[in-house]
């Protein structure tokens, strides 16, 4: 069990995150790797979240079971699956802190482009082109930066699901993208004893906000439900630009 009590300022905002997260408050999630990496090393933090999000994932997917776009997960989950593959291969030789500025950049102007849009609210419709784009890359952040969530969402955004489906397809498509990284993070050794007795304190929390996210997607009306998320993804990726630039200036 980590016993620094400096960890436990970062790490529970952190779980209270993924909660709230992992009810319904899609992408927000993205903020709890970099928020405990303040003071432990982001292997550590993904070791010590790792075992909570794929509880949590077990409970999202049976919330929202019935609840999620079948033709999304069809297109995007075969080219996460690629994504990751990559990621694994050229994880030592990819420079991450770049990756999380230009995914930063790149989500700021997708976000940026739908307040400006005066057809904010019109569907795109599928697209297997980039539906594969955007699944292979999210595939790959997710394993080399571990922020998955913002290349995602610039797929699964422009459809305009209902917000309960849309919760559900996130859900489903990082079940199993985190099932897929399981067996990587275990052979980088940062899974041990001490950080799976951490996961164990730390899970109720992230249980309890789990369900307030649940409550809350249930009451929210769609418009409302995707300027939040919208709003979070804009969030998100100013913190992936200001964590990729100051880690880039301490290493130099």
């Amino acid at each position: 069990m980590i016993l620094d009590p400096l960890f436990y300022t970062m790490a529970i905002p952190s779980v209270i995150l993924i909660g709230l997260s992992k009810g319904g408050l899609t992408g927000i999630g993205a903020l709890a790797v970099p928020l405990m990496a303040i003071v432990a090393s982001p292997l550590q933090a993904a070791a010590v979240l790792m075992p909570i999000l794929l509880i949590l994932d077990i409970v999202a997917v049976w919330t929202y079971r019935k609840t999620y776009d079948k033709k999304t997960l069809l297109i995007t989950i075969p080219a996460s699956i690629i994504g990751i593959v990559i990621g694994a291969i050229l994880v030592s030789q990819i420079n991450t802190n770049l990756v999380r500025i230009i995914i930063g950049f790149i989500a700021i102007s997708f976000t940026v482009s739908y307040w400006t849009s005066k057809n904010e609210t019109k569907s795109q419709g599928h697209s297997l082109t980039r539906g594969t784009i955007w699944g292979g890359i999210t595939g790959f952040t997710s394993f080399v930066t571990l922020t998955g969530a913002p290349p995602y969402q610039m797929y699964l955004l422009p459809l305009r699901l209902e917000q309960r489906t849309y919760a559900g397809t996130f859900m489903i498509f990082f079940w199993m993208n985190n099932l897929l990284k399981i067996l990587p993070f275990m052979m980088l050794g940062e899974m041990n004893k001490s950080t799976l007795i951490t996961s164990t304190i730390l899970f109720p929390i992230s249980l309890i906000f789990a369900f307030v996210g649940i409550w809350i997607v249930r009451k929210l009306p769609t418009k409302i439900f995707y300027e939040i998320i919208y709003i979070l993804l804009f969030l998100v990726s100013i913190k992936l630009i200001i964590d990729g630039i100051s880690n880039m200036i301490s290493i130099s």
